[in-house]
């Protein structure tokens, strides 16, 4: 690995990482908890069975979202909008289930991967007609497809797709020729009890494909490169005969349908069926993701185990603390994008002192 790769990719994650435990740990001194609680909770994440579990499966939607908005980003675009897709996206897998309730599993998964794509993208393209089309501004945009999509799926929990038997505002459950097999069968077949009663499930490898994908479209395509010319430079890009257009209206089909994959992961994989409210904000972590990542499909996958370490071992202070809640994640993500985003600010701020230093 070049020297000048790992400084891009990995060296300013990696202290923003440092930065953010220091100032947490200094946060719960100064709330008068033990910090080693800190290192107790994470521990448990990843070298427990049960906390390795769910660690994993908070990192899958936010690998789809992540991937989401980093292809957005590539083009020069910025994709607000991947908490309304993964929701028409999950919407999408409960109406083929309730359309379609007997088809046998060959025909009902790839189904459902296929109906969590199109939903999603569908909803992405909407943005992106009305940037590439009408000039509209992308963030507006997809900030209030966000709002129209959430408050029209949650009318379809409420109405049209509601489990009548129940009080809660869920949805019927879906046909068990969806389900997706969690990872404890998998483990249990080997003799081990490793991920034994978490929700992590199969939606983790396709995940993992969808980085791989994506990585080979952006660097390994002619189509990627226009993505990344127009991005990197839209006047010249133009100038060699991109469509900027096209080029739009597939980013945000694209960032859309996998975003919409997230319902994989919630509805064929673990509830079966789909709850208001099931999103803990997936959609704006993975632009967090993007930005850690600086937008490498690859990295990616290793930001968003970053962040679902953060969400699962939030939890877990808030079991081993009587004074810290789980929304101490929301602080450590928070710590970690301002240090992200100002990264530049920072290195030249610290190379003036440097050079101030050594002048005296």
């Amino acid at each position: 690995m070049k020297p000048h790769f790992f400084k891009k990719y990995f060296a300013g994650p990696l202290i923003a990482v440092l930065i953010s435990a220091c100032l947490t740990t200094a946060l719960l001194i100064c709330l008068g908890e033990n910090p080693s609680i800190l290192w107790e909770a994470f521990t448990s994440t990843f070298f427990n069975g049960f906390g390795l579990g769910y660690t994993l499966y908070y990192t899958t939607p936010l690998i789809f979202t992540g991937l989401s908005v980093a292809l957005c980003f590539h083009a020069g675009l910025f994709n607000i909008g991947a908490e309304g897709q993964l929701h028409l996206g999950a919407a999408g897998i409960i109406a083929l289930s309730l359309f379609f309730p007997g088809l046998p599993w060959y025909f009902s998964i790839p189904l459902g991967v296929i109906a969590s794509m199109l939903t999603g993208g569908l909803w992405g393209l909407i943005a992106g007609f009305l940037k590439a089309k009408r000039g509209s501004h992308e963030v507006i945009v997809t900030i209030l497809l966000n709002f129209i999509g959430i408050t029209f799926v949650n009318y379809l929990i409420l109405y049209p797709f509601k489990n009548t038997q129940v009080q809660n505002p869920e949805t019927l459950e879906i046909g068990q020729s969806y389900f997706l097999s969690p990872l404890s069968d998998f483990t249990a077949y080997l003799g081990s009890e490793l991920f034994r009663t978490t929700p992590v499930n199969v939606t983790l490898f396709l995940s993992l494909f969808a980085a791989l994908i994506c990585y080979l479209f952006l660097f390994h395509t002619a189509r990627g490169y226009e993505i990344r010319a127009l991005g990197q430079n839209p006047s010249a890009a133009r100038f060699n005969g991109i469509s900027a257009s096209t080029n739009t209206l597939l980013v945000f089909t694209l960032a859309g349908a996998l975003s919409g994959l997230v319902g994989i992961n919630e509805v064929m994989g673990f509830q079966h069926k789909l709850i208001e409210g099931f999103s803990p904000q997936y959609g704006f972590t993975g632009i967090a993701v993007a930005l850690m990542a600086r937008n490498h499909p690859l990295g990616v996958i290793l930001a968003a185990l970053l962040f679902g370490s953060i969400h699962n071992g939030a939890r877990e202070i808030e079991f081993l603390s009587e004074k810290i809640t789980k929304e101490i994640s929301i602080v450590m993500e928070a710590i970690l994008i301002i240090i992200i985003a100002g990264q530049g600010y920072f290195s030249s701020l610290v190379y003036r002192l440097f050079k101030r230093d050594c002048h005296d």
